[in-house]
């Protein structure tokens, strides 16, 4: 009877754990707390109302009458499901997709990241090892970072802050 009644909206708590960062946690622990407060007091209560043998009261009853009119009021009380007037749910659910299409577009975006740093680091992988490295293929390897005393000509210790016209420099 009871599991029934939650069929309809029953939450996956599982799922939704796999979910929770780990730092909040603390905060899923409270919020199930209180769901299954609420889950356990609507389950306190019965389903349906109780059956009632209204033709023990019609027996003892002076006027049977009001036994049928009590009867027919009884049983025609229905607590209706709450409607949802403000379409809550579909707005829940085109919510729901548009935070699932950003995902997808922030893993692709993410994965196409990792691609280039794969990229990346196979190509650091095949360099040569800094310490069987010659200056010569440090300048191939690395033209920018590499002197070039004919077109950018330095004073030792060759750092861009130790060489003539820099403003950090200090010592000139």
């Amino acid at each position: 009877m009871a599991a029934r009644r939650i069929a309809r909206s029953a939450v996956d708590w599982a799922a939704f754990k796999e979910r929770v960062p780990p730092k909040q946690q603390e905060f899923y622990r409270a919020f199930k707390a209180k769901n299954d407060t609420f889950v356990n007091k609507v389950h306190q209560y019965p389903e349906n109302l109780p059956k009632i043998d209204f033709a023990f009261y019609k027996a003892r009853l002076p006027n049977p009458a009001l036994a049928d009119q009590f009867q027919t009021a009884y049983e025609g009380i229905s607590v209706p499901y709450p409607a949802d007037k403000s379409n809550m749910l579909n707005d829940i659910k085109a919510d729901q997709k548009a935070a699932g299409d950003l995902s997808k577009a922030y893993i692709a975006e993410r994965q196409e990241e990792i691609n280039d740093a794969n990229l990346l680091l196979s190509k650091i992988d095949k360099l040569p090892k800094p310490n069987e490295m010659t200056m010569e293929m440090y300048a191939y390897y690395f033209p920018n970072l590499a002197m070039d005393p004919v077109n950018r000509p330095s004073f030792w210790p060759h750092t861009p802050n130790m060489q003539p016209g820099n403003k950090d420099n200090h010592n000139i």
